[in-house]
């Protein structure tokens, strides 16, 4: 997306509160995934499978603090410190743009719930996309970010769950 791409996103919401309280409801789906996570966390604790658990466990922290570090070795300036255009949720954190946590965070956790409940896996993978187009809109994130971050948890939780 280029800087009047954006500019026309943004404009575009501005002009539409009952929209612009959408993409709000969709920037926050994060929340939902935060609580679900634990919950699979919980279930596998109460069930006594260990392995599983610690399976559960160690894969998404792993893409986590390989995204973090990644983030913080290339610090990637965030759309609106480029185009200098105000995000349209305010957020005036400078750098770390590239990947987008929260998408290798949404789509890791999908994969986390795919590996034990498919079909919950792939509706929260469906949630992801959303979260990664909801972090483009609000003007916080470029495409290649929310694509990077998805590419990260999904081949990480493919590597991590299904392949070791």
């Amino acid at each position: 997306m280029s800087r009047s791409q954006y500019a026309a996103v943004w404009e575009w919401f501005l002009q539409r509160p009952g929209c612009l309280m959408l993409l709000r409801v969709l920037y926050r789906l994060p929340l939902l995934l935060y609580c679900a996570y634990p919950s699979l966390i919980a279930g596998l604790l109460i069930q006594g499978k260990w392995m599983l658990l610690f399976r559960e466990i160690i894969v998404p922290m792993a893409v986590f603090l390989g995204v973090t570090a990644l983030r913080h070795w290339h610090n990637a300036p965030r759309p609106y410190e480029v185009w200098d255009i105000p995000p349209l949720f305010p957020k005036s954190k400078k750098g770390h743009s590239f990947p987008s946590r929260h998408s290798a965070a949404a789509s890791v956790i999908a994969m986390a719930f795919w590996y034990i409940y498919p079909t919950a896996g792939a509706v929260i993978l469906a949630v992801a996309l959303l979260i990664a187009v909801s972090r483009v809109l609000a003007g916080v994130h470029f495409v290649r970010d929310v694509l990077a971050g998805l590419a990260c948890g999904i081949i990480g939780g493919l590597i991590g769950f299904f392949i070791l």
